[in-house]
């Protein structure tokens, strides 16, 4: 019996993050990955991880519905970091506080060869599609960031969702 290559199992938890700020670069146009490293290009990566106060590793996905501009996807790359975070930014980016929010941290297993990783992102989304959020008591929110964390060979495919009480 063959083995498959990048597991299903995917494991959900409750993450409180207190006030803090958002360093984000907006996507105008760009609604996924590809596209929006076409449009702003692939530097924010860099900058973000090495952001030694990040709360978390660098993300792409949905701006708070606060601070959609219209005319823009809503989409950007972005990091959070304490609320306190007052150190200079790179031309192009932007900065805003956020309040305290839930998030339901979905993790996928760590999988062997990073050349999976699509696998490993389809299968999460998959999970996050089908999860009966109502049923835990939880209804997705717009007043946090979506965090698409990408996905790692060792420490699987990563994404936070906004979440409030149902």
């Amino acid at each position: 019996m063959d083995k498959e290559r990048v597991s299903r199992t995917v494991t959900v938890t409750v993450a409180e993050r207190p006030a803090r700020k958002l360093i984000f670069l907006r996507h105008i146009t760009a609604t996924d990955y590809f596209s929006a490293c076409e449009e702003v290009g692939c530097d924010w990566a860099r900058f973000y991880n090495g952001i030694p106060e990040k709360l978390d590793v660098a993300a792409g996905g949905k701006l708070p519905k606060g601070l959609i501009e219209p005319g823009t996807s809503g989409n950007a790359f972005f990091v959070e970091v304490p609320s306190d975070y007052a150190k200079p930014i790179p031309d192009g980016y932007e900065i805003a506080e956020l309040p305290p929010c839930t998030y339901l941290c979905f993790n996928g297993l760590p999988f062997e060869d990073q050349k999976d990783f699509p696998i490993a992102i389809g299968i999460l989304n998959e999970a996050i599609e089908t999860y009966p959020f109502e049923r835990f008591g939880w209804k997705k929110s717009d007043n946090a960031p979506y965090l698409g964390m990408g996905a790692e060979a060792e420490t699987g495919a990563r994404t936070a969702v906004p979440v409030e009480k149902a």
